[in-house]
């Protein structure tokens, strides 16, 4: 009895540790958002919406639909996205082309797709599909990063061109959000210095032509060399944030409290709602935001490195790159150390479908997660087979044997 008992209290621990790690890393980031934009857009939301909490219930609905997506995504075995990778991608290239055609413009960009009334990014979608579909190539030839025109049409085309069409909406910042994390991933495959010096080289060379090209893209670029030359215009949101952060101080001006959120920030609740934290929760607040995202990453890759398989390791691999990169050039922006692009806090700023994909991307991780544990289990419950006799009695060691002889 008291061996079924133990047997009973094994199976049951089917999770491990880091499992629920990443869930509760998830959860706070996820409620720390959604308490800040309560905060930072309740003044707007009531001036454009004539509702104060009109953003918090909105983006408690995305959080809803994100965390069943990701309860559902979590128990099916990450392995199957391998074979509906390319269909993945296909999918994503036809809602990036439809997005061309006939999106829907906010913000001054075509960005969106409006279907039975729902409102979604296929840009965002796309960021999940390249990081399926470059993990599967990868994983079944490991000899395909030995040299780089071996990359370059079964990976370098599809992405380049799903690339393109994100960049064509115009949406620069996801498009170097995808390319730092194909980068990545090919790092962690394998790929020579040598051929990724040339690739980041060729991209930074391209991504310079793209945003000097441009009279709006230019002046962005240029407000964020110097903010103050153009103070009232392309420098005004760096100069507005920075303002933010500052007045913050150590412990901030209180929740609630931030003068910027009153038409000062024009999207203090979406790109800028970190300049929001730090103001009114101060140094204190900014650094927990930055170090629950470190731990994200952590246990991303402690993820990847245990991961059953080479699938496995490059796709939590893909995915905790891209979480983080989106989070590095959002605190860059914001701080000023990188030029505004417009990509979100992700988890923490307002946006459904930045938010849905995110958690679905967790999701995946979590499963992979999983997996470890289970592939330990059978490992444990082979070895413990193998100890015993087809009679059911365990195996003598040879030197116990050895002395009953």
């Amino acid at each position: 009895m008291v061996k079924k008992k133990k047997k009973l209290k094994k199976k049951k621990q089917t999770k491990p540790t880091i499992y629920y790690l990443l869930l509760g890393i998830t959860f706070i980031l996820v409620l720390f958002g959604i308490v800040m934009i309560t905060s930072s857009s309740s003044s707007l939301a009531l001036s454009r919406q004539n509702d104060s909490f009109y953003y918090l219930k909105r983006q408690s609905l995305s959080v809803a639909i994100g965390l069943v997506v990701m309860l559902i995504v979590s128990l099916i075995d990450y392995r199957k996205f391998k074979r509906l990778s390319i269909i993945f991608l296909a999918l994503s290239i036809s809602l990036l082309s439809f997005v061309i055609i006939s999106g829907t413009v906010i913000y001054g960009s075509s960005r969106w797709v409006a279907l039975m009334g729902i409102t979604f990014q296929p840009s965002e979608i796309a960021k999940l599909a390249v990081i399926f579909f470059t993990a599967s190539v990868l994983s079944n030839n490991k000899e395909i990063t030995k040299k780089i025109n071996s990359l370059l049409v079964p990976i370098g085309l599809p992405v380049l061109f799903t690339s393109i069409l994100v960049l064509a909406q115009p949406d620069l910042g996801t498009t170097f959000a995808i390319l730092i994390t194909v980068f990545f991933m090919l790092f962690m495959a394998g790929a020579r210095i040598r051929d990724l010096v040339m690739l980041s080289s060729a991209g930074f060379a391209a991504g310079m032509i793209f945003i000097m090209t441009a009279a709006h893209r230019r002046e962005r670029f240029l407000a964020f060399l110097d903010p103050n030359s153009d103070p009232k215009s392309g420098g005004f949101q760096i100069i507005q944030s920075l303002l933010a952060l500052g007045s913050g101080g150590v412990g901030g001006v209180g929740l609630g409290f931030s003068r910027q959120k009153f038409g000062y920030l024009p999207t203090p609740f979406t790109d800028f709602i970190f300049a929001i934290i730090g103001e009114e929760l101060g140094l204190v607040g900014t650094t927990m935001i930055i170090i629950l995202f470190i731990i994200f990453g952590f246990l991303g890759i402690k993820i990847a490195q245990k991961a059953p398989d080479r699938f496995g390791q490059l796709l939590a691999g893909g995915i905790t790159s891209m979480i983080l990169v989106q989070a590095i050039i959002n605190l860059g922006a914001v701080t000023g150390m990188l030029p505004i692009t417009g990509i979100p806090l992700p988890l923490v700023s307002f946006g459904g479908s930045s938010l849905i994909i995110t958690l679905a991307s967790i999701g995946v991780l979590l499963n992979i997660s999983s997996s470890q544990k289970r592939r330990a289990t059978r490992k444990v419950g082979i070895e413990g087979s193998n100890s015993r006799r087809r009679d059911g009695r365990s195996r003598l060691s040879r030197s116990s044997s050895g002395r009953s002889a």
